[in-house]
Formats: structure tokens, sequence, C-alpha cells
């Protein structure tokens, strides 16, 4: 199922999954509670994605467990259900079926084995052929289930407003010379967002990923329901990749497919290797005129997780080339670069109560 499915019917339950309200419509749903525990250590499993699955497969709600280890899941509908489990970088779990009458509770509580996601054989020269929708078994196939669970995680985490955010905003423009004509930094706290507009994945896929608007082009970036959907896994192939430049890192590249000629992206998905786990984003954008080729447009994102597994993007950076119109001889020239960057510097509670704080990057052009 494509990602922004299951995010949209998740959404509005997520924030009420931990208040019952006693309403005729409530007093009558099917329900699946329970916690999740490490058997090893005993202690709660927190933030592993939990879905509830029917009996065809199709996933109905998909929440995040609490720093307890706890869930609540509500069923459409009496009927079979399964329980999955899925947690970052950790070998996934799915229950036995489970029958719902009309009205009932269950209640589980599940103890986990968790065993560390292993990669399947394979070295960077056999998997250099760029491939669409890679077969499940090839390791850029386990690669892209664990950026998928990493980008399900951030975005429910958004979705559950449990954190607040402290972070620094800086704007930066330079001319063609390099030179900076405006530079602004401003503090904000709030809950997280993911950073960029992006719009539907059909339209990206039609339109491609740089368009013409009123105040000149605007560049959109993946953002994670555009990574997982059908336009952009048919539009894209993607292959394994390392860099000397990133010890311990193994990388998901993924760029267009031959005959693609509209605006488009391409770039890493760079994961730890050690433990499997999603820590950046960065692309380029491919098929541009010349003027816009010399701004060197991209993007990164920086994701990052807290002791309690709960992922969030913790540093984000945009670039894009600012164009100068002759309307004299309707050409467009390269003006200068627009440069926007935004770090959390401590992630606090819902009601304010420090979580954690990091050092700023401030990596500025």
């Amino acid at each position: 199922m494509r990602l922004d499915r299951a995010l949209r019917r998740t959404i509005a339950a997520q924030a009420a999954a931990w208040v019952w309200l006693a309403t005729p419509a409530l007093m009558h749903a099917q329900l699946v509670r329970g916690e999740l525990i490490d058997s090893v250590a005993g202690s709660p499993v927190a933030a592993a994605i939990v879905s509830l699955v029917d009996a065809s497969g199709e996933e109905h709600v998909r929440l995040l467990t609490d720093a307890m280890g706890r869930f609540r899941v509500r069923a459409p509908s009496a009927g079979e259900y399964r329980l999955r489990v899925r947690i970052v970088g950790f070998d996934a779990w799915e229950s036995e079926p489970l029958t719902l009458a009309v009205g009932q509770t269950v209640v589980r509580r599940i103890p986990l084995m968790l065993v560390r996601v292993k990669l399947p054989a394979f070295t960077v020269e056999a998997e250099r052929t760029c491939v669409v929708r890679p077969e499940e078994g090839a390791a850029a196939a386990a690669l892209w289930e664990e950026v998928k669970k990493a980008l399900a995680a951030t975005e429910l985490t958004v979705a559950s407003r449990r954190f607040r955010f402290r972070s620094v905003s800086t704007e930066r423009e330079l001319n063609r010379q390099g030179m900076v004509v405006r530079d602004t930094a401003y503090p904000a706290l709030g809950y997280s967002t993911w950073p960029f507009a992006a719009l539907d994945p059909d339209l990206l896929s039609k339109l491609g990923f740089v368009q013409a608007t009123v105040g000149g082009p605007t560049f959109y970036g993946p953002d994670a329901q555009v990574l997982v959907s059908d336009a952009f896994l048919d539009d894209h192939c993607f292959r394994i990749t390392t860099s000397s430049d990133r010890a311990g890192a193994i990388g998901l590249a993924f760029e267009p497919v031959a005959g693609r000629s509209v605006p488009e992206v391409g770039g890493v998905l760079w994961l730890d290797s050690a433990t499997v786990t999603l820590r950046t984003l960065e692309w380029e954008y491919r098929n541009l005129s010349r003027w816009a080729r010399e701004g060197k447009p991209g993007g990164e994102v920086h994701f990052a997780q807290l002791t309690t597994g709960a992922w969030f993007i913790q540093r984000w950076m945009l670039r894009a080339p600012i164009a100068q119109v002759y309307l004299a001889r309707a050409d467009t020239a390269f003006y200068g670069v627009k440069w926007k960057q935004e770090e959390v510097i401590a992630v606090l509670t819902a009601d304010g109560k420090p979580i954690v704080g990091f050092e700023r990057v401030n990596e500025v052009p």
C-alpha cells in the first residue's frame, strides 16, 4: 500500500489513539490494544510501527507505539485481521489471525525477539545496474524496505505531535559571483513537518519536479509520500552505491529512467551500514535548462532518532537558482542562488520538557 493512503487513514486516529471517548460509535468499535515488550530485555518497545491488516493484505491503520510500548487500533468492521509490527533496522513481525466480532476488544501483550536486519550478500560491482522496482531478495530491495520504514516512522512522528522542536532557520541569497546579498537567521519552536512542499506524485510524474509559476520556476522536493509512490517507483531506477567520503554508510541511489524529459530528481538515500537505518536523503535536479544548471540546485534531509526510537528530521537544506529574465530578447540567465537551511537544536516533549539538544552544523555556502 502506498504510504499516503495509510497515513491519511491514520492521522485522524493518531491524535486520539490514547483517549477513550464514551460515544456510541466508539462503544461499538472493534479494538485491538496491547503492548510490545522486548522478550530479552523485558523493556517496552517504543516507536514501533503497528499496522492492522485485513485478510486481503490491505492495511487499515498505522500508528506508533508510545513510550511504554502501548498501542490501540480500531478495526473498520468485524472480521479477520493480523497485527503487523515493523521497527526500523529490525526484522518485521506479524501475528496469527485475529477474529474480531462486532464491538469486541482484544488485548495482547506481545513479546518480540528483536533481530537486526541482515542484508543479502552482494558486491557493489554486481549491484551497479540501475533496476526499476528491485526484486525481493536483492540487496537493493532490502535497503528500500528499511528506507520505507524510516520514512513511515518519521511521518507518523509528525502526525502524533508528541514532540516539539526548537530550531534555527537560515536563508541566504548569493549573486552570480557567489557574494552574499541577503542573509537572515531566525529561531522557531513548534511541531515538526516535512520541510518542503511536494505535489501529487502523478502530477510530478507528468509535469516534473520544476514547474513554471508567476513568480518564476518552483522547485519541488521529493517528500516521503512521493518517494514511496507508484509513480516515483515507475519513473526511477535504483542501485547500491558507496562513497569514500561516507565511511560506514551504504547508499541506495535513484535516478530517472531513460526517456524521461521533464525536470527530474536523482540522488542517494544513505543508510548506516551496520544498523541499516536511514541517515540522509540527498538529491539534485536533472533535465534543466543551462541557466538553471549553473545554480547546482538540490537538497538534503538528515534524519535522527531519539533514544525512545522516535524518528524526526534533524536538519534539511534546499538550494535553488534565481533567474534573471530579459523581456526584450525573451531570454533567461542565471542570476544567483537562494539557499535555505533549518536545524533542530533541541527536542522537547509536547508540554515543553527538554529531551535532547544538538550542536549547530551551520553548513552555509
